[in-house]
């Protein structure tokens, strides 16, 4: 009967767990949501013209980094494009700044910066990008571009990660003055 308690409990635990990632990701998955809406008029390879135009749009949205901070240590290794991504962290949430040579380059950073800026570093390293799949991108791009798409990935978790040890040092400093 003990272990039929300490199951009960382990399942009550791993269920308060769930529930608190679920919520956690719920605004991310909104945001993809919103996505998938928004990309659905271009379903069909008839629309690759405007599809690519949406993206380019939503490149040109994005807040510029000035020229004197594009710096190797923001810089994504790609190898069509010259891509830059800054992170700063305000309130335990990660907000991003880009900028990129090339206009659809722009967009890919655009549209996963809609997802990922404003949260935080521990929701942008939990997310599973379902949105990509569901508006086609990896059957549109090229290969330069969808490897481009992955190093921008790759950079938004490593400077998510980055920020995310940052505060728990911060914080344990703190704890120990």
């Amino acid at each position: 009967s003990a272990r039929f308690f300490r199951r009960k409990r382990l399942n009550l635990y791993s269920s308060f767990f769930f529930t608190l990632i679920n919520e956690s990701n719920m605004k991310i998955d909104n945001i993809q949501d919103k996505i998938i809406e928004e990309f659905a008029q271009f379903s069909d390879k008839v629309h690759r013209i405007p599809y690519f135009r949406k993206l380019i749009q939503i490149g040109n949205d994005l807040e510029p980094i000035p020229k004197e901070e594009l710096d190797k240590e923001h810089e994504v290794k790609t190898s069509k494009s010259n891509i830059w991504i800054k992170a700063r962290l305000t309130d335990n949430r990660v907000f991003f700044t880009a900028e990129s040579d090339n206009s659809i380059s722009k967009g890919l950073v655009g549209l996963l910066l809609r997802v990922f800026s404003g949260n935080t570093p521990r929701d942008i390293i939990n997310t599973h990008l379902y949105f990509l799949n569901e508006i086609n991108m990896y059957e549109r791009l090229n290969q330069d571009w969808v490897e481009d798409l992955l190093a921008i990935i790759q950079k938004i978790k490593l400077l998510s990660t980055k920020l995310q040890v940052l505060e728990i040092t911060r914080n344990d400093m703190a704890d120990a003055i």
